[in-house]
């Protein structure tokens, strides 16, 4: 591995299972010290077995002191704060008239959302004095309309519209603020609701490269946003799709 992270400290939120896991390890693998936050302890736990650079601060990203409180983990740790991936998140497939009730709406714009709003402010002035990068985790959704995710499209496509607007904000200080845009992955979060078994092959069929996503897919990407690589860019989407998009 490269090591172009050498030295960074770095939140991963969502760091048990899926995404937020693989950019961890990916992150450790690069030479960064990650702190993994998420609900479920246990997993974060195994997360955090896969490296020495990997530490654990649970907690739930839609409460603000809890987000809050991941921040302050990297910052008494490790003495500062480089990059924020924040990857938490909830996937539900409802009709949006028919079948969401406001109050799983709210939670959704709670976590999916707001949440980013939270970290982010917790994060700044830690990233403005180490003039360091923030990736917020999208959605392909956020760009392509899709029947049954209304919630879930609404709250990453105001993900996308927070992100260039702290790029811009944030860009005077020297802060990156970009998105990472998956496409369909074979994740936890993709079976909830549905057997994704029976349609893996389906999905992949519809897509250019004829298979759906891995979470190590997108931990390659996440490196580049995170890093020098990308020392030019700001308020961009990065949509990694396996093509769909493209169609």
């Amino acid at each position: 591995m490269s090591g172009r992270l050498d030295g960074r400290r770095c939140l991963v939120t969502g760091g048990g299972s899926g995404i937020g896991r693989a950019v961890a390890h990916r992150f450790a693998a690069e030479g960064a010290a990650v702190v993994v936050s998420g609900r479920r302890i246990e997993r974060l736990d195994e997360t955090a077995e896969a490296s020495e650079l990997i530490t654990v601060q649970p907690g739930d990203v839609a409460v603000e002191a809890d987000a809050r409180a991941m921040v302050d983990a990297v910052v008494s740790r490790h003495g500062g704060l480089d990059v924020l991936f924040h990857a938490a998140g909830v996937l539900r497939r409802n009709e949006v008239l028919t079948d969401t009730t406001s109050a799983q709406w709210d939670a959704d714009v709670a976590v999916n959302l707001t949440s980013a709003f939270h970290l982010c402010r917790a994060a700044m002035p830690h990233l403005v004095e180490a003039r360091g990068a923030i990736v917020l985790v999208a959605s392909q959704l956020a760009h392509v309309g899709s029947p049954g995710y209304a919630t879930y499209a609404a709250t990453k496509g105001g993900v996308l519209a927070l992100m260039r607007t702290l790029a811009v904000d944030l860009g005077p200080s020297g802060v990156r603020v970009n998105a990472l845009s998956p496409g369909v992955v074979d994740t936890e979060m993709a079976y909830i609701g549905r057997d994704f078994d029976a349609i893996r092959d389906r999905v992949a069929a519809g897509l250019p490269l004829r298979r759906v996503g891995t979470a190590a897919d997108m931990a390659g990407p996440a490196g580049f946003l995170a890093s020098d690589d990308s020392a030019w860019m700001t308020g961009q989407a990065l949509v990694v799709d396996g093509g769909f998009t493209a169609q």
